[in-house]
């Protein structure tokens, strides 16, 4: 059974993040259904960080499992206590030798890029209705990139997006995805 957090990250996923093309790499292992999600409902670091191994073991088991979103069932944790935990799962990986082999992308509700002003639409690319650390096989994105023209050019196309649609797009959207998870 899905959780209330899995629906509306679902929601999220095909409204935005797809809906939108801030990631040219979502639509297929989502129409796919190759996306493994995993809520967790904790916010102890400890317990975080293990079900996040836990992850990295399930994704180097099953090559058919394309991406998994841990999904941190809390509107709780702050966005800094949430880059504490993107930190240590970084760490993980290095301490493992698995960079290269995975990577992380960040997502939280009050995501906030270093140097932007605070109420720049830029931040909504990354904000999610719940905290995800989104583990991503390294391979899979070197063949969609090497596939690709501008590839390089995904982050400038992704804020002007951003700020061609307005903030206001964004909360609402938002709050739908957190109407579904109430």
């Amino acid at each position: 059974m899905q959780s209330k957090a899995e629906i509306a990250v679902k929601h999220w996923l095909a409204e935005i993040v797809i809906g939108e093309n801030f990631c040219p790499f979502a639509q297929k292992p989502f129409q796919q259904d190759a996306i493994r999600y995993s809520t967790i409902a904790s916010t102890k670091p400890a317990e975080v960080l293990a079900r996040f191994i836990n992850e990295i073991d399930i994704l180097d088991a099953h090559s058919e499992i394309e991406t998994t979103l841990c999904i941190i069932d809390t509107k709780r944790l702050s966005f800094y206590e949430y880059l504490d935990l993107l930190d240590a799962a970084n760490v993980y990986l290095e301490d493992k030798k698995l960079t290269g082999v995975y990577q992380i992308a960040s997502f939280h509700p009050e995501y906030l890029f270093d140097g932007e002003p605070v109420d720049a639409p830029s931040h909504y690319t990354n904000r999610a209705p719940f905290p995800i650390l989104h583990i991503l096989r390294e391979a899979s994105l070197s063949q969609v990139l090497d596939n690709m023209a501008s590839e390089h050019n995904i982050p400038e196309t992704n804020i002007a997006r951003a700020n061609a649609l307005g903030i206001a797009f964004f909360e609402n959207h938002l709050q739908q995805a957190y109407d579904l998870s109430d």
